[in-house]
């Protein structure tokens, strides 16, 4: 079975990702499981992996990651798409940002794949996402709350989720008002984020173990911090390789963030941020699937960098 997962709501994407290797996890009593990181250059082998097959091993589960951003691998993927379909092979590609409509995978894949798009949610979209979040919390929270929590926050979905997380935990039971909103979330970009990320980034290992902890203490999740940590490594990887040429336009991300990202991805070597980023990405894996807890991978990942 092939899955064409893409979009720049990276949050949901993410989600239904881990919804179905878990699914696959409960079909199987050991899963045959392997990640292509296409980002980091991970890409030797794959294809020799998809033909060491016979009538008596399991068939195994590939998970893709960003094939559309290393071109001369998606050509490869276009030129041997039979060969990966006959191989009766599971692969999930999983492609964070804007696809292009005609782009050459995506429709070498739509005769073949299960497709799904993750666009970024606003408007009436965002809000009832949000309110459903709460509901699954069994947090009350009235219309004009949501609304105003949506704008404040945007079609981020992982700094969403997290503020959620927070209002719920602040007044359990308790219906959420818009002056909590109003007085408990902050309509500006977390700029503490960003410090913490820094410091990941600059290797300060004593600063961003402090900086993490206060994020945790503060209601913070450990899977939203090493979300924006995978997200900002994903771009230092994308900055790096591509020069910066095109400014933040051309990577889909925020200026400020663009700004911040093109300076530290001059302290780095392209190897060796690849290097981070399949760590990185190494460690999501592991709490995803259930190999270690988020705080101690986190803290883990922050202490081996």
């Amino acid at each position: 079975m092939l899955i064409f997962l893409y979009g720049p709501d990276t949050y949901r994407l993410s989600k239904k990702a881990g919804q179905i290797i878990e699914e696959y996890k409960k079909q199987k009593n050991r899963l045959d499981f392997s990640v292509v990181d296409a980002v980091a250059g991970d890409t030797k082998g794959f294809l020799v992996s998809l033909r060491q097959v016979s009538l008596f091993q399991e068939k195994k589960f590939f998970v893709v990651k960003g094939p559309v951003l290393n071109k001369d691998f998606k050509e490869m993927l276009v030129d041997n798409i039979d060969n990966i379909v006959k191989s009766g092979h599971n692969v999930m590609f999983c492609q964070e940002g804007k696809v292009l409509k005609n782009d050459r995978l995506l429709s070498s894949l739509k005769k073949y794949a299960q497709i799904q798009e993750f666009a970024v949610l606003d408007g009436a979209k965002l809000a009832a996402w949000a309110a459903n979040e709460f509901k699954v919390l069994g947090s009350p929270i009235g219309a004009p709350a949501v609304e105003l929590l949506s704008q404040r926050v945007g079609g981020d979905l992982w700094r969403l989720e997290n503020e959620i997380q927070k209002l719920s935990h602040r007044w359990p039971g308790r219906e959420i008002t818009a002056v909590d909103v109003e007085r408990n979330v902050n309509p500006q970009i977390d700029t503490n984020i960003f410090k913490t990320i820094d410091a990941v980034a600059a290797r300060d290992k004593k600063e961003a173990l402090r900086l993490v902890k206060e994020h945790l203490d503060s209601g913070d999740h450990p899977l939203y911090l090493l979300a924006m940590i995978v997200s900002q490594f994903k771009n230092l990887v994308s900055v790096k390789s591509g020069n910066g040429v095109g400014g933040a336009a051309r990577f889909g991300i925020h200026p400020y963030v663009f700004s911040k990202t093109a300076a530290l991805a001059r302290q780095f070597g392209s190897d060796e941020l690849k290097a981070i980023y399949r760590k990185i990405c190494q460690t999501d894996l592991d709490i995803k699937t259930g190999k270690i807890g988020p705080e101690v991978g986190l803290d883990l990942l922050i202490a081996n960098m």
